[in-house]
């Protein structure tokens, strides 16, 4: 008969499996703990469905006469017409073009004078979804047709911008998609310095219909 070896008396110096688990543990690096709770996680998530991208809140869509606030400006976006030229507007077009006008109010809201024209001017911040990312071809002030103007704080202005646009691309009654556009404020360091706006982010569309006022001529001049 074959006797089972005894098992080896407590301080005998033979270990035992609970200490070998325990020195085997030990030697395990710390880092690869994440990387195990990690995996446990993801198989457990796996399970019940796998990993929901969280839900992005949609756009605000504005009506005619909202106002959109962001921290250069707030805008309030009236209208848009389409007419055969409007060179008092700044706006040349060639022939087989028309201009494509949209009215705003932009109320400066930072506490210094901010550019209507350039990358972190107003132009910016305003978009045709039906013209791809094709800034405005000019800006001007609707009351005395002032060219690319400075914007004071707190001072609103009505504002033409203008987009050539081929003849036939849109019509009287058509609706047009705004894109208003928030811009970063970022400070320069090391090379750079001082103040600038970047990063143009989409913020809130605005449905308009489009008015063909024909050549201008006989149409009534807008309130404002």
């Amino acid at each position: 008969m074959t006797v089972p070896p005894e098992a080896p008396a407590p301080g005998s110096g033979q270990p035992t499996r609970a200490a070998w688990v325990a020195r085997t543990w030990d030697r395990i690096p710390t880092g690869w703990f994440a990387g195990i709770l990690t995996a446990a996680f993801l198989t457990v998530t796996a399970a019940f469905g796998g990993l929901a991208q969280a839900a992005v809140p949609p756009l605000p869509a504005l009506e005619p006469g909202d106002t959109h606030v962001n921290d250069q400006f707030a805008l309030t976006v009236e209208r848009a017409v389409l007419i055969d030229e409007l060179p008092e507007a700044g706006i040349a077009v060639e022939p087989g073009q028309r201009v494509l006008a949209v009215v705003l109010t932009a109320e400066n809201v930072w506490d210094r004078a901010l550019p209507s024209e350039g990358s972190s001017g107003l132009r910016a911040g305003v978009r045709i979804a039906q013209l791809d990312d094709e800034p405005a071809a000019a800006i001007a002030r609707f009351d005395d047709t002032t060219v690319s103007p400075y914007l004071q704080p707190r001072v609103p202005a009505e504002l033409v911008l203008t987009w050539a646009v081929d003849r036939g691309a849109f019509a009287d009654g058509d609706e047009i998609e705004v894109v208003l556009r928030d811009l970063a404020l970022r400070k320069g360091q090391l090379v750079t310095s001082g103040e600038y706006w970047e990063t143009p982010i989409t913020a809130a569309t605005m449905t308009l219909d489009v008015t063909d006022v024909g050549a201008g001529a006989d149409a009534e001049e807008p309130e404002g």
